[in-house]
């Protein structure tokens, strides 16, 4: 459905969805971050992690998008657009190279992580996903039903 003229290109939601959502990714990516350092490893290791989750939260949100009100806990929600899961495995690749393949990291300053550490950037960066339905919940359900409407936007 177009915009009214007069509306605001962002409306009062969106703009505290654009807060929530990059809270979330700054906490989330610095904290790892910092966690790394405490750990006592290298600012290249930590930058690399940095990075890895940062992209994998913006893998985990382009999900969360599809609907702006409504879960996508479903088989629609999830696959009904393939051309998403194709950048999604273009973006993996890419971001292999940008970790393990040598010309990048010297290019970078990246260095290879651990099954281990992805394991943590994974983690961290599904709370995105989690959060932002967790959220849509609670909108559908204290919202009334004209805000938020049948559609599936």
């Amino acid at each position: 459905m177009p915009r009214k003229p007069n509306e605001p290109l962002l409306s009062a939601f969106l703009v505290w969805r654009i807060l929530f959502v990059s809270l979330i990714m700054i906490t989330g990516s610095f904290g790892l971050f910092l966690w790394e350092r405490s750990l006592g490893t290298s600012i290249e290791e930590a930058r690399t992690v940095t990075v890895n989750t940062l992209v994998m939260f913006e893998i985990f949100y382009v999900f969360n998008s599809r609907y702006l009100y409504h879960s996508v806990l479903n088989l629609h929600g999830r696959f009904a657009n393939w051309l998403v899961w194709l950048a999604i495995i273009l973006l993996i690749l890419f971001q292999m190279a940008f970790t393990y393949w040598p010309p990048m990291q010297m290019l970078f300053g990246t260095a290879e992580l651990d099954a281990h550490t992805w394991q943590m950037i994974v983690t961290v960066a599904s709370s995105v996903f989690i959060l932002v339905e967790i959220e849509k919940f609670f909108i559908r359900l204290f919202m009334p039903k004209a805000a938020v409407g049948n559609s599936k936007k």
